[in-house]
């Protein structure tokens, strides 16, 4: 397989994993945060052992691997570290007991639980919007491991995203995108252009304009791109697929304008804000595009050759009708 493929082609026969009385609230993606029902449990059910084996298969890099021990609160950011760290295999083998978080990346890419996820990946864009298809370059998925009563640091993400709940609960805390008074322009600005992602601020006073949900195993939600979101794990293991979408208008153009901005800055020039010019923005979002896609799929290709394998990437099938 070459470095950088695309997968084939999924039927339509094969989609089916989101409920049909829900189907039409994707047409809200990127809009707003709503709840669904899926039958994603059933269709590929996930243990702790089978994430453990699935941890084994994956290539071992921060491309495609995290975690974080300890307690952490709602104002805490990713790069806290509350406690000694473990090792990620023990942090797995111990997740009833030892408040941690982990996430493993490009799950859609294995050779086990990958079918059922590239399944899943075409049939949400499918039911999307015409407006949000046409802003998607790529896909992928993602699986996180919760600790018993940890919770999810506040944050917001560049990526439309879907959090589907496979085994444990969660109550979820979302709020809608675009309101400047609960995301600033300079929280983005931190996030796109410096790179930090811990860039968003909690602010205990708009936590009553969050919309809550309580998921339980089947339950999934929606997160928009820039939408605020923090989670409560329940009294039990938590165990949840997220599936994420890279955009044209915020991966391929804010985020890249806003980092190339960050670095001109420093050299203490001026550079112009996104939308004042268009020539420009488009110059400094493929300057910035070319160099930064180079170094991470360079990055991830050499995890992937490691293990003697290429680099495959989701990307959508637009259909006709």
């Amino acid at each position: 397989m070459s470095a950088l493929t695309t997968f084939s082609s999924l039927s339509s026969s094969q989609t089916g994993l989101i409920e049909p009385a829900d189907r039409a609230l994707f047409s809200d993606v990127n809009v707003r945060p709503f709840c669904y029902r899926h039958r994603l449990a059933l269709e590929l059910p996930l243990t702790l052992p089978d994430i453990a084996a699935l941890n084994d298969r994956l290539p071992d890099g921060d491309a495609f691997k995290g975690w974080q021990n300890g307690v952490t609160q709602i104002e805490d950011g990713w790069r806290t570290r509350p406690s000694e760290r473990l090792t990620l295999a023990d942090t797995i083998a111990g997740i009833e007991t030892n408040h941690s978080l982990v996430v493993l990346k490009h799950i859609e890419q294995d050779s086990v639980v990958g079918p059922a996820l590239r399944n899943l990946l075409q049939e949400i864009f499918d039911y999307s919007s015409s407006r949000f298809r046409k802003d998607v370059v790529l896909g992928e998925c993602l699986v996180f491991l919760n600790s018993p009563g940890r919770k999810t640091a506040y944050h917001f993400d560049l990526e439309a995203s879907f959090l589907l709940q496979i085994a444990g609960t969660k109550t979820v805390h979302a709020w809608p995108c675009g309101d400047p008074q609960v995301v600033a322009e300079s929280e983005v600005e931190a996030y796109c252009g410096a790179g930090n992602l811990s860039a968003a601020v909690y602010k205990p006073d708009l936590q009553k304009l969050a919309q809550t949900y309580l998921l339980e195993p089947g339950d999934g939600v929606h997160f928009p791109s820039l939408g605020p979101h923090w989670v409560q794990n329940g009294d039990t293991v938590s165990i949840s697929i997220n599936v994420n979408y890279d955009l044209r208008s915020l991966h391929g153009s804010l985020r890249p304008i806003l980092a190339l901005n960050h670095r001109l800055e420093k050299l203490g020039l001026r550079p112009r804000r996104p939308g004042a010019s268009l020539l420009s923005d488009k110059a400094k979002a493929t300057a910035w595009t070319v160099a930064r896609n180079a170094k991470t799929l360079a990055r991830r290709v050499i995890a992937r050759r490691r293990n003697g394998e290429g680099y495959p990437v989701w990307m959508p099938e637009h259909r006709i009708g």
